[in-house]
């Protein structure tokens, strides 16, 4: 599978086919990663936007525009390249929580064996 630090924020397509490929043939983890990554990536992304409200730039035009989109790809390149660590921290405790639902006795879902 190509790598996610590979695959260009611009590049739509091969981001749809990445998550198509994860949700098809992905591990537990690998797909909790992807999820847990873009929400990270919006959380640096507003984080970011905030920052831009309170400077003293232009908020409009075509200098905003390419501002936004710069700071799409910002966001997006902090976040694979380990972000701050909220995805991480993220995938562990939902793999945690997988892993002891169905490890809990008694539970119907502990015969489908534990995540990939």
């Amino acid at each position: 599978m190509e790598s996610l630090l590979s695959i260009s924020p611009w590049d739509l397509s091969a981001q749809q086919a990445q998550a198509q490929r994860l949700k098809a043939n992905g591990t537990t983890r690998e797909q909790l990663t992807e999820a847990a990554r873009g929400f990270e990536d919006i959380m640096i992304r507003k984080w970011i936007e905030t920052a831009r409200k309170s400077s003293m730039e232009p908020k409009k035009g075509s200098l905003a525009a390419y501002q936004s989109m710069a700071d799409d790809q910002l966001a997006s390149l902090v976040s694979r390249q380990g972000g701050f660590g909220i995805a991480s921290a993220m995938v562990e405790q939902m793999m945690s929580q997988i892993q002891n639902r169905e490890s809990a006795p008694g539970d119907e879902k502990s015969s489908r064996g534990t995540p990939k």
